[in-house]
């Protein structure tokens, strides 16, 4: 999964890049700073010794980033079916009236608690691995075929 991106600035062993937002993307603006809605902007390691203005080619690892994807959504998932089955039972163990309210509402407290966990141990649990990388300078016709 290789993008072409636009070096906007070098920060030690790290470039910061603009990239063209891809339709698989969607609208979640996770990973964008104000940007328009057509582009994005994220850090990756800087391999190839880009400098500022050069277009690079930017890939991840596919390991880290389907373990990324679990860590952002399988997780939550399972977290937000268990809170509601805890809370089904639980609502119908202590004989609440509507124990379908009780089971949506912990589970959606349960996810929000799992994306807050997941949110604050983010630099601790991650160690730069699910950081892409700028593997090489992009040719003008790698460019051109990639935009």
């Amino acid at each position: 999964m290789a993008e072409i991106g636009k070096v906007i600035a070098c920060e030690g062993d790290q470039v910061r890049l603009i990239l063209k937002r891809r339709e698989a993307c969607g609208k979640c603006r996770a990973c964008t700073t104000g940007l328009t809605e057509k582009d994005m902007e994220m850090k990756a390691r800087n391999l190839c010794g880009a400098k500022v203005g050069d277009r690079v080619e930017v890939s991840i690892e596919q390991t880290n980033f389907l373990k990324a994807v679990i860590i952002m959504y399988g997780i939550p998932l399972l977290v937000f079916f268990a809170g509601i089955l805890i809370g089904y039972y639980g609502g119908i163990y202590m004989k609440v009236a509507n124990p379908n309210i009780t089971s949506i509402i912990l589970g959606v407290f349960l996810t929000a608690l799992t994306y807050f966990v997941i949110h604050k141990n983010e630099k601790r649990w991650s160690n730069g691995q699910f950081l892409p990388s700028a593997v090489k300078i992009a040719d003008e016709e790698e460019t051109e075929n990639k935009e």
